[in-house]
């Protein structure tokens, strides 16, 4: 059910993208064995977004988180921050479309896990035109939809359990 009150509209994008920034901090705060290694914790509040509010704000807040955290960290428009926009915009993108198009019969779980692999596969694209060309790019497809895979079950179980402990919304 979408969220409907405009009033509360600001006042939840706000804090969706605090949520955001402070899950992405708590992430970035463990050592990671490779730069792109992540769970994508962030991805949580996307998910719900899309499943709360809709695609638009999704999109919004994803994009503001990266701008923001880039902001933060120094790397705004640097090459880390263009294969971080990439992935977020791409995984709501594809999150939005999917949970449109397949939410009864998918599930938030299948939704979450479409957006995991569409972020690896665009970031895995972003690296492969920055970085290391086409022919490596693609031998790193393997592995980054097997993450993808292990990132979307897990935030999506967890989008799964807080839209089931929010209360209902009238229409």
């Amino acid at each position: 059910m979408r969220h409907k009150s405009w009033s509360t509209r600001p006042a939840t994008l706000g804090m969706s993208l605090a949520a955001a920034l402070v899950l992405y901090a708590v992430e970035s705060a463990f050592p990671s064995p490779l730069p792109f290694l992540r769970v994508g914790l962030a991805n949580i509040v996307t998910l719900l977004l899309i499943l709360t509010m809709g695609v638009r704000e999704a999109v919004l807040v994803t994009g503001l988180r990266v701008v923001v955290a880039s902001l933060i960290l120094g790397t705004f428009l640097g090459p880390g921050f263009l294969v971080a926009i990439v992935g977020g915009l791409s995984s709501a993108v594809a999150m939005g479309a999917a949970a449109r198009m397949a939410l009864p019969p998918l599930g938030v779980v299948g939704v979450s896990l479409i957006g995991a692999a569409a972020h690896n596969l665009a970031q895995v694209s972003a690296v492969g035109w920055l970085y290391v060309g086409v022919g490596p790019a693609l031998r790193l497809i393997p592995a980054a939809l097997f993450l993808a895979a292990a990132a979307g079950l897990a935030t999506g179980l967890v989008a799964r359990f807080v839209l089931e402990k929010l209360p209902p919304r009238a229409a």
